[in-house]
């Protein structure tokens, strides 16, 4: 481990003086570092890859106990010796592995290397006695030091003994016979610009690199007498930072709020836990309120600083333990259809004292008093918190990745459910409401600048009416647990409608855009029609939209244009994230390869417009399927075409050039009228399969994508309702083609037997009929994809499926079918090209 620390990387100064109490500690323990270095001329540390016996404190902590995991995965050598307050070892025991094992976390091949031994780190020799206290300062290799009084509202002088001067007994083991590297747990708290939100004066502060406090601000913002948790963390840092010039191989991990892990567990006492509940208890919030969501879970940080502390080549003290990207910085309880009144401070304080020692904010008043400019400001989050951590980044040896909210929302939920004996508090009420959801939808446009009216005329506010109607509808069996997930889904399209409205107001420029030739690969389900589209894809001819474009198509304001499309793109994370969890990579297992960075079909595009029959498959809602049946959508398709515009012009912006435009979606069949209304010079691309071949697959894949917000539907009666949605989509494209055999030559009907027997041949007649160029270095690009793509498939587990599953049977399907089957022979289509 690298002790000497280059001179670019040494820790910045306090700035300011401490107060007197905090001071006169520091002076005390400095004198007392200094004997014991100066009497002992302590031997060198080890490695931490020869570290064998560790002392831990905390272990029965929130922190503490996922750190101590971490440790024990990450050094399968390591014996870990818990100092716990218990009447015994036995009693200490149980009391640990109770902790692990509420929070999910033991393994029974923990058991071996723990070693328990009961005490108190503000007692003399932690409680052990002066002749164990000195054996353990033989014996052990290094000492994470992470108990501490972290109430918010106590004195400094009344936490001075548990959170400073317990050092005094810490360092001791740490410099008798030989240096032992200390570990010790810090808090970004001593900030006064993270304890304040970065809000009001503080707005445009940052937490730098190896930075230190400004002393004025924390005396002006942390009263001694209230806020004592920071002033004896920082108090405590300026020891450990002397031990460290006196040869102590040290690192301070400053935490950021940590209220549950990713996995789900929630720590029900939390400050922030205790605030949303109160909201919760009296549905009201105080006027202001931006609600922070906790951003850093504790199981990831317990992984990156066991890590840190096991690296060898470590070389920084300060670790500024946090995740800059705030991903879903905009999210908000009305995005998840929880709606809280908002009251003036007072008012929301009177209902919450009302419910006496009961209220979850009972005996934290002084804080919320104190801190209420801060914490109740209008300010929106900042997507990236200005805080660096360049030195976690650097010693961290394993891959930092920081889950995202949407997942651990979804794991929190079910934890919290599985173990209501530890949660003691109400759960916020979820509600599918139109006239809350367009209220929300005028806020968006409003902050966006824009009108309401204009953004969300009639015909949307009507499509979005009609289908919160058929959601609530008994019918539609949706289960209570997805409700949230479905409303914050209903907001982020009407968000995308203000995102797009708001391109087109700040370039007005983009009402010019042409959109040539667009070509749409349509075919009935499970055609093909993704292979084919992702194999022209490889052509840079064509522009396509993924997933994620899709999912936001905007990158935030504060983001750099060069980021869209990166691995840093926030656009992919969050898509990452409702992708782990809604489980539609589940989902899709085995029968639609679900990748952000390939092209995806623009169901996002026509929902935007709340009247397209992209949103009848995810759910059971017959009553909209009648509103669209006699309603049709050519609005959908208007919508569609200003959106791709606001796509083109971004990618223009990118590129400076013009693509052809690559769209993708079986359900165009049913509105081919609309879609050449749109696009009057539209180019098709149309596969075809026997639909007995097609039947049993779909309905597999609608019962699997069904299953994560609906209650079980019989299979048969899905079975009917599917074959006849087919039957009326692929009805509706046959009678289109006879009505217009004028079109005929912008059209290429492709048999699915043929294109995966030679994908590349029929590439080229689709070319060729086109008249495009197909040049050699477009087909070794497709056919390098071919190559990884059945690479892929080799590994990939085939999903099993049958016709009778849902009722249906070969002759059932072929009659329903009977027209569209005509058609195909009449064409030719059923006849090999190859």
């Amino acid at each position: 481990m690298s002790d000497n620390t280059p001179a670019d990387v040494k820790v910045a100064p306090l700035r300011g003086t401490l107060p007197p109490q905090c001071q006169s500690d520091v002076r005390n323990l400095r004198r007392y570092i200094h004997s014991l270095v100066a009497q002992e001329r302590p031997l060198a540390a080890k490695s931490p890859t020869d570290f064998r016996a560790i002392f831990f404190t905390g272990a029965n902590g929130f922190v503490g106990r996922f750190l101590l995991r971490e440790l024990l995965i990450q050094q399968e050598t390591l014996v870990v010796h818990c100092l716990i307050r218990a009447k015994d070892a036995q009693e200490g025991y149980v009391r640990l592995r109770t902790s692990m094992e509420d929070a999910e976390i033991w393994d029974e091949a923990f058991a071996p290397r723990i070693r328990v031994l009961t005490g108190d780190i503000g007692q003399e020799y932690l409680g052990l006695g002066e002749e164990e206290f000195g054996r353990l300062c033989h014996q052990m290799d290094a000492v994470y030091h992470l108990a501490a009084d972290i109430t918010l509202t106590t004195s400094y002088s009344a936490m001075r003994d548990a959170n400073t001067l317990s050092l005094r007994t810490m360092l001791e083991m740490c410099l008798r016979h030989r240096f032992k590297p200390f570990f010790y747990m810090s808090t970004l708290a001593i900030f006064p610009q993270y304890f304040c939100n970065f809000a009001n004066e503080f707005r445009n502060t940052t937490i730098e690199h190896q930075m230190q406090p400004d002393v004025a601000s924390m005396k002006r913002i942390f009263p001694l007498g209230l806020s004592g948790y920071s002033w004896s963390k920082v108090t405590s840092e300026q020891i450990l930072l002397y031990a460290r010039e006196a040869g102590l191989p040290l690192a301070i991990f400053r935490l950021p709020r940590t209220d549950s892990a990713s996995i789900g567990i929630i720590q029900a006492n939390d400050f922030t836990v205790r605030m949303f509940a109160a909201i919760t208890e009296v549905g009201a919030v105080p006027e202001g309120s931006i609600l922070e969501w906790s951003n850093e879970p504790v199981d990831i940080l317990s992984q990156i600083c066991a890590a840190i502390s096991l690296n060898p080549q470590r070389r920084y003290t300060i670790y500024n333990c946090c995740n800059p990207t705030r991903i879903t910085h905009e999210l908000e309880p009305p995005d998840f259809g929880v709606y809280w009144r908002e009251v003036p401070y007072e008012s929301f304080k009177q209902l919450c004292q009302a419910q006496g020692q009961k209220s979850h904010l009972h005996g934290y008043w002084p804080l919320v008093d104190y801190f209420k400019p801060y914490w109740f400001g209008r300010t929106k989050t900042r997507i990236v918190q200005p805080i660096s951590d360049h030195a976690l980044r650097e010693d961290c040896p394993l891959p930092i990745h920081w889950p995202g909210l949407l997942t651990r929302m979804k794991n929190t939920t079910r934890w919290i459910e599985e173990h209501r004996e530890l949660w003691p508090y109400p759960q916020p009420q979820t509600r599918l409401d139109y006239d809350c959801l367009m209220a929300q939808a005028e806020i968006y446009a409003r902050e966006a600048g824009l009108s309401p009216a204009e953004v969300f005329p009639d015909w949307i506010r009507e499509g979005l009416q009609q289908l919160v109607k058929a959601l609530q509808a008994p019918e539609a069996r949706l289960k209570p647990s997805s409700l949230s997930f479905v409303v914050m889904d209903l907001n982020r399209i009407l968000r995308n409608n203000v995102l797009h409205a708001q391109q087109r107001y700040e370039h007005p420029e983009i009402e010019d855009e042409e959109i040539r030739q667009p070509v749409f690969i349509i075919g009935i389900n499970r055609t093909g029609t993704t292979y084919l589209h992702r194999l022209l894809y490889r052509d840079e001819r064509f522009w396509a939209l993924r997933g994620y474009e899709l999912i936001k198509p905007v990158l935030p304001p504060e983001v750099k244009p060069e980021v869209a499309g990166t691995p840093e793109d926030p656009r992919r994370i969050y898509l990452e994230d409702m992708l782990v969890a809604s489980g539609f990579t589940e989902v899709f297992e085995g029968l639609h390869h679900v990748d952000i960075d390939e092209p995806e079909e623009e169901f996002g595009l026509l929902r935007q417009s709340f009247c397209s029959w992209a949103g009848t498959v995810r759910h059971n809602i017959p009553a909209y399927t009648r509103w669209l049946e006699a309603t049709g959508s050519e609005r959908a398709y208007i919508n569609h075409r200003r959106a791709l515009q606001v796509f083109n012009f971004q990618k223009r912006q990118q590129q400076g050039r013009q693509g052809q435009w690559l769209l993708k979606m079986p359900f165009h069949l049913i509105e081919l009228e609309a879609l050449i209304q749109a696009y009057p010079d539209a180019l098709f691309i149309q596969t075809h399969r026997e639909p007995v071949q097609v039947m049993g697959s779909w309905n597999s894949l609608v019962e699997r994508m069904r299953s994560r917000t609906t209650e079980p539907q019989p299979l048969h009666e899905q079975g009917r309702e599917q074959l006849a949605f087919m039957r009326y989509m692929m009805e509706r494209a046959v009678d289109f083609r006879l009505a217009h055999p004028e079109l005929e030559d912008r059209w290429v009907d492709v048999n699915y037997l043929d294109l995966v027997q030679d994908p590349l041949a029929i590439v080229q007649i689709i070319y060729d009929h086109f008249g495009w160029p197909l040049s050699q270095e477009t087909e070794d690009r497709m056919d390098d994809w071919l190559y990884w793509q059945s690479q892929r498939r080799r590994k990939e587990k085939r999903h099993r499926y049958d016709l009778a599953d849902y009722g249906l049977t070969p002759e059932a399907v072929n009659e329903a079918f009977a027209q569209y089957r005509q058609f195909i022979t009449d064409k030719g289509i059923r006849s090999s090209r190859l």
